[in-house]
C-alpha cells in the first residue's frame, strides 16, 4: 500500500483550507448581496420590494469611522452635543421620535394635514409599507456587515427610551434605520405635496438627528442613513407596486387640495 508522506499531506491539508477560505469568502460576498429578513413575499403589507429587489447598502456605503478617526472625534462630539439637549424641549421630541408606531402622525403637520388611516388611507398605506422597506430593506446588509456598536453600548451608558436598549444591543448602528427611514418618506412626502418639501425635508432631517440626541446613533449612523434612504426611494420608483400606490396617494391628495382639506403652502 502506499501511502501518503508527511510533505504530500501538509501540502493536501493547505489545498483544502485554501478552498474552504475561499468558499467562505464566496459566502460572504454572497451575503452582502443578499439581504436576508422579511420582504414582500414574507410581509406583503409591509414591503414593496423582495430581498433581491432591495437596495444592497454595503455596496455603496464606505466602513464607518474608525476609533482612531478624526471622524469619530466628530461623532464623538455630536455625541457629547445630542447628550446635553436631553432634558430640553428638543430632547422630548426626540424621544417622541422614537415612536415608529406614530410615524404617520410625526409628519402629519409638516405634510399639512392628518395623515390618518381615515382621513387619507392611500397615503397611510404607503408610508406604511416605504417605511419598513427604507428602515430595514435599504440598511439590512451594512448593518449585518459592518455590525458596529452603538454609542449606548460603547459607552454603557442610558439612552432616552431605555425599554427600547436590549432590543437593539445587538443590531448594528450604522446606517441608522430610522434616519434612512425618516429621510426617505420626507422625499417621497415632498414629491406628494411639492409646496411644502422645505418643511417636510426639515422635518425628515430632525428625524434623523433625533437618533444621535436619544444616543442610539453617531452621527456618521445617520448621515449614512440618509443616503441609504435615498437609494432606497430611488430604487422604489423602479418598483410597479410602489408607482400604483404612489399614484393612489396623489390622486387622493389632489381630491383633498381641492377640497381645502391639506395646506399645499
Amino acid at each position: 500500500m502506499r501511502f501518503i508522506s508527511y510533505r504530500k499531506g501538509e501540502r493536501l491539508m493547505l489545498r483544502l483550507a485554501f478552498f474552504l477560505l475561499t468558499a467562505l469568502l464566496t459566502c460572504a460576498v454572497a451575503y452582502a448581496r443578499v439581504p436576508f429578513g422579511k420582504d414582500v413575499l414574507s410581509s406583503p403589507d409591509e414591503y414593496f420590494s423582495t430581498r433581491e429587489q432591495g437596495v444592497d447598502s454595503m455596496a455603496f456605503l464606505p466602513p464607518p469611522p474608525a476609533y482612531d478617526s478624526l471622524l469619530f472625534a466628530q461623532d464623538k462630539a455630536a455625541y457629547e452635543y445630542g447628550l446635553s439637549l436631553r432634558h430640553t424641549e428638543r430632547g422630548a421630541q426626540a424621544l417622541k421620535d422614537c415612536d415608529v408606531h406614530h410615524l404617520p402622525e410625526t409628519f402629519s403637520e409638516a405634510f399639512g394635514g392628518p395623515i390618518t388611516e381615515q382621513d387619507m388611507p392611500e397615503l397611510f398605506l404607503l408610508m406604511k409599507r416605504a417605511a419598513r422597506e427604507l428602515s430595514s430593506l435599504s440598511t439590512r446588509t451594512a448593518k449585518k456587515g459592518y455590525r458596529r456598536l452603538r454609542p449606548y453600548v460603547l459607552y454603557n451608558a442610558a439612552t432616552c427610551q431605555p425599554e427600547g436598549e436590549e432590543q437593539r444591543r445587538n443590531s448594528g448602528s450604522y446606517p441608522s434605520g430610522h434616519s434612512s427611514m425618516g429621510w426617505g418618506l420626507a422625499l417621497i412626502l415632498s414629491e406628494i405635496n411639492p409646496g411644502r418639501k422645505e418643511v417636510l425635508l426639515k422635518r425628515g432631517y430632525e428625524y434623523g438627528q433625533s437618533r444621535v440626541i436619544c444616543g442610539y446613533h453617531w452621527q456618521s449612523d445617520v448621515d449614512a442613513g440618509r443616503l441609504a434612504g435615498a437609494a432606497g426611494v430611488a430604487n422604489l420608483h423602479a418598483n410597479d407596486d410602489f408607482s400604483r400606490q404612489l399614484h393612489k396617494a396623489k390622486e387622493e391628495f389632489a381630491r383633498l387640495a381641492e377640497a381645502g382639506k391639506v395646506r399645499t403652502q
